[in-house]
Formats: structure tokens, C-alpha cells, sequence
């Protein structure tokens, strides 16, 4: 025997097989799978946010830390029905965020192919054939050479889930299916922030246009003034020619504002699930009411942890990927397997028993069997897949620690935004006051001749760029609540839901696979609030 040359060898593997089925056996009796059982991470989340006092250069911000943000209408507070009705058309036209919709059902039915995996495969199975093969003994006997074989077999195969590889794998594919609704979420807020900054964006463009639009017609007074005063003789053409250039640089400004203006507006428009041309043709006579909310209820740090879809995201696919590290570990030990089949079989010669005998007791054929197998030489390599996993595993653990970091910056970023922006547009208004004063008296002072063109010049430019700097200081401020609300995770309601499909889009799907009633039934209860799957 070639095992009496391996005698340490054969012992060694006897005490491994010996060891995984005593390991085995306990297991089972007390039901525990291997692998890690997922908890959620610790995080270093802060007591309170860090809202920024009244000071020289900050404004004071209305906060409140006992309240959280209202998740579905917290663009009402920025008062303007226009900024509603586009958030609530990009919310069921978006075709992003309904790509988002279909990774759910994708994910609902991969957990449909998981759960399959803990139940026996069965076949039904049979075959006829006839065979013709002549012989010297048939020959000799004078009997039929002409065979019959007949069968119908149901078989059965089943490998007993001892170390619980099946139920992580449906452990993983769930927190997958959970993963894929808090992703749904997640973009659905992005997509709610994405249209409040774009609409932010055009109004703004339309603001600036406007003020260019109102100093080009103050310079183009100069002009008119500065010619005639050297018709008359009055002044050099020196004057005329910097009023004319002043007037001509102004005016140049206005093209590049109206092509930025135009890119929002077609940035829009495709947030819409619309052509290019669409938010002009339909909104674009409307006048903005856009103004700052009164109050922002930013809760505390920890709220985070179920109010941004985006961290519930990132908590879920940190536990589907601990579960794979027990998919995995359950192949260093023995699988069970029983397998068994029961049907009939008949055979006949020509002239014997006909096809309707088949399916008599007589003839009936069953077997039943037990295996298991052992891996001997690849465990090493099952052992590096599992470091693998384990890997894979931290870098979602580090990276969910990370985005719970980056989520209460994000919120003290739009915290400082509004504070210093508001500051900024306080002391812009009566900047601009002044400027307009300055502006008005040199023109005059240049009509008298008391001061030449050059002061307008100055004055004029100054009013340009301090007009410009207070529109945009008012646009960083509603940019920086449109922040916090996102940060906050505003728009979402707290819960996991499967999101309707467009009916042609469901209509469609249906004639080209059999989707039941999959793609209509979106009530799921695996599916739950936040507050309590994240507890």
C-alpha cells in the first residue's frame, strides 16, 4: 500500500478530518456559523455641530439641535413654487436616479436566487430508446435482437448548510438588497441638491446679467455725456475714447454670462429628464422668489447615522462583505451532501411489454446516498481567499468610519458658508449704497467739470464689481443651505421603500422577460425604516 511510505502524512490528515468533524458536529448541534456576525462600526461622532457665533465677520445662524431637518419639503423654506415643481418633476423623471430604481429590483432578485440556495435541487428527468443489435445468440434462439429501455426519474441533490455558507451568502445578497435601497435614497437627495444649486445657479446668472445689463446703461449715459461735452469742445478725446472703451468692456461681459446662463439652463433640463431646450422653453419667462430659510434644524452629530441615506449605504455593504468572509471560511470544512432518485425503468424486446407497463411498482428504481468532501491540498488557497474577504471587509469598515467623518464636515462646511456669506452680503448692501453714491456724484462732479473721466471711470467699475460680489455673496449663502440640507440628509423620509417604475418602462420589461408581478408589487417588509434597521 502507498500509504505505509506517508505514515505521518496519513496520521496528519486523520487528525484534520477528525478535528473538522468533531468541529462539525458541534456546530451544528449548537447552530452557529462560522465567520464574523457584522455590528456596526464605531465612529468618532461628535456631541454637537460647530455653528458659528456672531462676530465681526460671521453671522449668527437660526439652528436647532433638539429638532431634525423636515425631510420632505425642506425646500418649501426657500419660498419659491418654482424650485417645488422642479424638484418634484426630477424626482420621477430623473433617469439617473431611475437607474438607481432598477439596481433595487436587480437586488431583490438576486436575493431570490440566494434563498434558493438552502432548498434541494430537483429534476425530473427520462429517456427512450430502442436498440437493434443482433447476435449469434439471438440468432440461434430465434428471438427478437430489437430492445426497449423506458425511464422516468425525479432526483434529488441537497448539500446540508453545516457551516452556515448558504445563509451568509443570503446574509450578504440581503444586506446587498438594503445597500441597494439606501443607494436609491441617497441619489435621490444628491439629485434634490443637484436641481436646488442648478435653479440657484440660473437665477444667479440671471442676476448678473441684469446688473451688467443696468451698468451698461448707466456707461452708455457717460458715453452719450462724454461725447457731447467734446462736440462742445468741452473735454479731450481722451474722455470719449475711455468712455467708449469702459462702455465696450462692460458690454462684453454680458455674451459670456448669457452662454453660462444657457449651460445651466440645459444642465437643468437634463436633471429633468428633458431635452436641452426644455427648462427655457417652460420656465424660462418665470421670475425666481428664491430667499433664505428662517431656521435650520440641524439635530446632532449622531443623527447622521440614520438620517443621510449615503452612511446607512455604507453600513450595509460593510455587512454584506463580513458575511462573505463566512461564505467563504465554510469551505475549509467538510460538505454533507444527500442525494437520491426515484422513477421507473423498464426493458423489453420486440414483442415483450409495452410502454404503458412502465409505470408499475414492478419496475420501479430508487437510490438513496450520503457524501461529503474534504478539502486536502487547497487550503491555503482557501485561506488566502478568505484574507481576501477579510480585506475587503476592513477597507469598507475604514471607508464607512470615513463618510461619517466627511458627513459632519459636510455639515459645518455649509455652516460656515451661510454664516460668512450672510456677513458678506450685509456689509455688500450698503457697499453697493455707496458705490452707487460715488458713482452718481462723480458723473455729476464730470458734467461740471470738476473732476475728469477718469474718476467716473473708477467710480463706475467700482459700483460694476461691488453690484457683482453682492449677488454672488446672496447666491453662496442659498447655495450653502442647499449644503446643509443635503449634508442633513434632506429630501429623504427615514425609510427603505422600492421605488414605482414609469409605466412604459414596466410595460416593456414585461414583454421581453416574465417578471410576475415584481415590477408592480413594491411593498417589501424587509424593507424598513432606518431608525430601525440601523439601531
Amino acid at each position: 500500500m502507498i500509504w505505509r511510505y506517508f505514515p505521518k502524512t496519513v496520521l496528519t490528515l486523520q487528525k484534520i478530518v477528525t478535528a473538522s468533524l468533531l468541529s462539525g458536529l458541534v456546530a451544528c448541534l449548537s447552530g452557529c456559523m462560522v465567520g464574523p456576525d457584522f455590528a456596526r462600526p464605531e465612529t468618532k461622532a461628535q456631541r454637537q455641530f460647530d455653528v458659528p457665533a456672531q462676530s465681526e465677520f460671521t453671522d449668527a445662524i437660526k439652528t436647532s439641535a433638539d429638532k431634525t431637518l423636515n425631510p420632505v419639503t425642506w425646500w418649501s423654506g426657500f419660498g419659491d413654487p418654482t424650485l417645488t415643481e422642479l424638484l418634484k418633476a426630477a424626482s420621477s423623471q430623473n433617469l439617473t436616479l431611475q437607474i438607481a430604481a432598477l439596481r433595487i429590483y436587480q437586488a431583490r432578485s438576486q436575493l431570490g436566487v440566494a434563498d434558493a440556495t438552502l432548498l434541494p435541487t430537483v429534476g425530473l428527468g427520462g429517456n427512450a430508446s430502442q436498440t437493434n443489435a443482433p447476435s449469434l445468440l439471438t440468432q440461434f434462439l430465434n428471438t427478437a435482437s430489437t430492445s426497449n429501455l423506458q425511464n422516468v426519474v425525479v432526483s434529488a441533490n441537497w448539500e446540508i448548510d453545516f457551516w452556515g455558507k448558504y445563509r451568509r451568502g443570503i446574509e450578504s445578497a440581503t444586506a446587498s438588497y438594503l445597500s441597494s435601497a439606501a443607494t436609491y435614497a441617497a441619489a435621490d437627495v444628491s439629485l434634490a441638491a443637484d436641481v436646488a444649486n442648478t435653479y440657484i445657479n440660473i437665477r444667479y446668472y440671471e442676476q448678473l446679467i441684469d446688473v451688467a445689463k443696468t451698468n451698461l446703461a448707466l456707461q452708455a449715459e457717460s458715453l452719450r455725456i462724454a461725447g457731447a461735452r467734446f462736440r462742445f469742445g468741452a473735454t479731450s478725446l481722451l474722455d470719449l475714447s475711455q468712455a467708449q472703451s469702459q462702455y465696450e468692456q462692460t458690454k462684453a461681459q454680458i455674451p459670456g454670462l448669457i452662454a453660462e446662463l444657457r449651460k445651466s439652463q440645459y444642465a437643468m433640463s437634463i436633471l429633468l429628464g428633458e431635452p436641452p431646450d426644455f427648462y427655457a422653453k417652460k420656465f424660462g419667462g418665470i421670475v425666481g422668489t428664491l430667499k433664505a430659510p428662517p431656521e435650520l434644524q440641524v439635530g446632532i452629530p449622531t443623527d447622521l447615522l440614520r438620517r443621510r441615506p449615503d452612511v446607512l449605504q455604507a453600513e450595509y455593504a460593510a455587512a454584506a462583505q463580513s458575511a462573505l468572509i463566512g461564505v467563504n471560511a465554510a469551505a475549509l470544512y467538510p460538505s454533507f451532501s444527500l442525494a437520491g432518485y426515484f422513477g421507473f425503468q423498464s426493458m423489453s424486446y420486440s414483442g415483450g411489454a409495452s410502454q404503458g407497463s412502465l409505470f408499475t411498482w414492478d419496475n420501479k428504481n430508487t437510490n438513496i446516498a450520503g457524501s461529503f468532501a474534504f478539502p486536502l491540498f487547497y487550503r491555503g488557497a482557501i485561506v488566502d481567499q478568505i484574507r481576501v474577504q477579510d480585506a475587503a471587509f476592513q477597507q469598507s469598515v475604514l471607508n464607512y468610519q470615513n463618510l461619517v467623518l466627511r458627513a459632519q464636515k459636510e455639515v459645518e462646511d455649509a455652516l460656515i458658508l451661510i454664516s460668512t456669506s450672510r456677513s458678506a452680503t450685509q456689509d455688500l448692501a450698503k457697499a453697493v449704497v455707496a458705490a452707487q453714491q460715488a458713482a452718481t456724484l462723480a458723473l455729476d462732479r464730470y458734467k461740471q467739470g470738476q473732476n475728469d473721466y477718469n474718476t467716473v471711470i473708477v467710480a463706475q467699475q467700482q459700483l460694476l464689481a461691488v453690484q457683482d460680489s453682492y449677488v454672488q455673496a446672496g447666491a453662496s449663502t442659498l447655495l450653502g443651505y442647499v449644503g446643509a440640507f443635503k449634508a442633513l440628509g434632506g429630501g429623504w423620509s427615514g425609510e427603505l421603500t422600492i421605488p414605482g417604475l414609469p409605466e412604459p418602462m414596466v410595460s416593456e420589461m414585461q414583454q421581453r422577460t416574465d417578471w410576475g408581478k415584481v415590477l408592480i408589487n413594491t411593498a417589501d417588509p424587509r424593507l424598513v425604516k432606518s431608525s430601525e434597521t440601523s439601531q
